[in-house]
Formats: structure tokens, C-alpha cells, sequence
């Protein structure tokens, strides 16, 4: 089971996955609401026990030392070519005139191929680089769900100019999640609603213009 929260201070998606047996929950892409994050945990009785960030701009880990502090330092992974922009998060909140702070922490695991297989408490993903919207961007596999972060959303493209995307390696990046995984695989993306990659990979309009030119 998937829950998504909108976070309130910047429109990102947070999303906490939970196996139907069991209450505990892995944590993706803590974004700028930690009380709303927060709240949701509680009201649905969840116990977090890691949180994955697939890429490392200030809205997908602006939470991440609040609920580390919060439920007991549960370990938290990112990809090594984001770092350095995890690093400057509070540089970029400055220039997009965002009165928020964040609190730094460096990662417990941090991921370095191109293809990872990780085991959180019972929970198995499979981690893949796909470079492009960042260094070190990265889709979450699990059965049949694809996290995507900022890499690929149901509608729009969401450039967003942060230093280190790289347009052409980002229209590459997405080619292959097309050519990776079967259309009925469920995307939770960074920003917006979810759906089906089939779809997206035909209805999403300005998607398709964006790899076929």
C-alpha cells in the first residue's frame, strides 16, 4: 500500500509504502512538510523503519534529520552523485525565496551503481541510476511500483533548471524506463498524481514530443 502526501510548502509528493501484513513502513522522498508527514505516520499507525530519497534537491530531503531524530536514526539512502546538491539545499531554498531550513545528514547507505538490489526490514527494492534530472537520480523498483522522483510525472515534463540536469541525458534516462519495465507498472512520480507507464508513455504528450525529437 502506497500513501502520498502532498507536502505543503513546496507541492512535492511523499510517499510511504507499507506491506498489507505488516505496519511497517519504508519512507520515500521526505519533503518541506515534516508535520504533515508526520501526522500520517501517527494516524495510520506506521512504524518507519528507512527512508530512500531518489535524488538529493531540497524537496525530496528537507524531512529527512527530522524523522531520523524522530523514529529512532532509521537509516536513510541516497546515490553519491547527489551529495553535493543535498549539500547546497539551503543555497537553493535562498534563490527560490523559500523561507525554510534544512538540517543536513549525510546518508547511512549511500548507492554507487548503476543497479542496486537493498533489503529494508523485509522490504526488497531494486535501485536504478537514471542520471539526468541530476547526478544521481534514481527510480525505486518494488514489485510492480516505479518511485521516479523528478525523472518522469503522469503529465508535463517539470524541467525545473537546477544546476546539474543535463536535458539530453534526462531524454535518454527516460527511453529506457520506457524500454525497462511493462506499461502496467505504476509510476509514483515527484510531483503530481500516478499512473500507469503505458500511459504516461502514450498520453503524456509533451513526454513523447520531449524523447522523439
Amino acid at each position: 500500500m502506497v500513501f502520498q502526501i502532498r507536502n505543503r510548502f513546496f507541492p512535492s509528493n511523499t510517499y510511504l509504502l507499507k506491506k498489507d501484513n505488516s505496519n511497517k513502513c519504508v519512507i520515500i522522498d521526505p519533503g518541506l512538510d515534516s508535520e504533515s508527514i508526520h501526522k500520517s505516520i501517527l494516524e495510520n499507525n506506521l512504524v518507519p523503519i528507512g527512508i530512500i530519497c531518489t535524488h538529493g534537491h531540497f524537496d525530496h530531503i528537507a524531512s529527512v534529520s527530522y524523522l531520523k531524530k524522530e523514529f529512532g536514526n532509521i537509516p536513510y539512502y541516497l546515490h553519491k552523485a547527489d551529495f553535493k546538491i543535498a549539500k547546497s539545499a539551503n543555497f537553493y531554498l535562498k534563490l527560490t525565496k523559500i523561507k525554510y531550513w534544512i538540517e543536513y545528514v549525510d546518508p547511512d547507505y549511500i548507492f554507487e551503481n548503476t543497479i542496486e538490489e537493498i533489503e529494508i526490514g523485509g522490504f526488497n527494492f531494486t535501485i536504478l541510476h537514471f542520471p539526468g534530472h541530476s547526478d544521481g537520480s534514481c527510480v525505486l523498483r518494488y514489485n510492480d511500483i516505479l518511485f521516479t522522483g523528478d525523472i518522469m510525472y503522469k503529465l508535463g515534463l517539470g524541467f525545473n533548471n537546477f544546476p546539474g540536469e543535463n536535458i539530453n541525458v534526462l531524454k535518454e534516462s527516460i527511453k529506457k524506463i520506457i524500454l525497462t519495465f511493462d506499461e502496467d507498472y505504476r509510476v509514483y512520480p515527484g510531483h503530481g498524481d500516478s499512473e500507469y507507464l503505458g500511459i504516461i508513455a502514450t498520453k503524456n504528450l509533451e513526454l513523447v514530443n520531449f524523447i522523439n525529437n
